[in-house]
């Protein structure tokens, strides 16, 4: 597996294309200029027909063996490009991939895109044949703490750079958003000459684009990062994001919580019907299930507050209790 960025990398080094590739992750950004990247590496490389399959469950899956044996009459080199937008192949899809990928066929390159799929999905025997066979490129969002280095090295191939300082505002500034992300460092590329930039041409260059969901918010407070968690609810605000809906997330995720830190209490790895992820687990480890239920007991002041009913104890403003309640887990 090599990530998106070090596909370019990956492509110069190699004396051939692989017969198969596997462009699959979370950011649709990072998924499109991958698929790009070996598009324009396959056509300078002589691979001038190129066929494009959209895949579900309920394709004909016939179609992918077809295309592959169907060489144009032009050009003895194709490039077949497999998109999969739900992620699932169904079961004749996974046979078919499965047989498909234990013989390549000469001349023809396969490009498998997708989302990454769930836990479950990726215990299934196509995925795992997939991931075997194919040359897979991770492209996943970066989590906010590698951010920065992404930034450092989307400016390096404009032969521009910042210190961490720089990095770090720019960060802050995209988090959430790679699409515009890419888009403000290449508007950096065009204002400013090559060499070193300053957090001066950042702050008159960069608008604030963060795009910061639900999820983001959660995640701030499950690895316990306060600061982050405050902002986040700030942009979620400026955003005019539903606080009923972000409230309903929330007070999901706090139950789980409490589920899972009182089956860690009962001396249990796993409970039933909780799926803990890293941050989940550290998180059930640092907040007491009183804690928790305290934060419950808030939310749903929280929520009638939002519905413009009043509660004596708490500020007018609901989010101003949101963003309470978020650094009060947080910490």
């Amino acid at each position: 597996m090599i990530d998106a960025d070090q596909l370019e990398a990956h492509l110069k080094r190699a004396k051939r294309l692989d017969p198969f590739y596997l462009v699959a992750g979370t950011d649709e950004l990072l998924k499109l200029e991958s698929c790009d990247l070996i598009r324009r590496t396959a056509r300078e490389a002589g691979f001038e027909d190129r066929e494009v399959l959209e895949m579900s469950g309920n394709a004909d899956w016939s179609q992918l063996t077809d295309a592959a044996a169907s060489i144009g009459m032009f050009s003895p080199l194709k490039l077949l490009e497999v998109r999969l937008p739900g992620g699932r192949p169904g079961t004749k899809g996974a046979e078919v991939i499965q047989r498909f990928l234990e013989r390549p066929m000469e001349g023809v390159v396969t490009v498998f895109s997708m989302p990454a799929p769930d836990w479950q999905g990726k215990k299934s025997a196509w995925w795992t044949a997939l991931t075997k066979a194919c040359t897979y490129v991770s492209c996943d969002t970066p989590e906010r703490s590698q951010l920065p280095r992404w930034l450092a090295r989307r400016l390096a191939k404009q032969n521009q750079e910042l210190d961490a300082e720089g990095l770090e505002y720019l960060a802050d500034l995209v988090e959430g958003n790679l699409l515009a992300a890419a888009q403000e460092v290449a508007k950096l590329g065009l204002l400013y000459p090559e060499g070193r930039l300053d957090r001066a041409a950042i702050e008159n260059a960069v608008a604030n684009c963060s795009r910061f969901e639900t999820e983001t918010l959660l995640e701030a407070i499950d690895m316990g990062d306060p600061e982050r968690a405050s902002r986040v609810v700030d942009a979620l605000e400026a955003q005019n994001e539903a606080l009923p809906f972000l409230l309903a997330f929330l007070t999901a995720h706090l139950r789980q919580l409490i589920k899972f830190r009182t089956g860690l209490d009962k001396g249990m790895s796993s409970v039933p019907g909780v799926f803990a992820t890293p941050a989940m687990r550290r998180a059930a480890k640092r907040l007491s299930v009183r804690k928790l239920a305290n934060a419950l007991i808030v939310c749903a002041e929280i929520d009638r507050l939002a519905k413009g009913l009043p509660v004596p104890t708490r500020d007018d403003n609901p989010w101003i209790e949101l963003k309470s309640v978020a650094i009060f887990l947080a910490r």
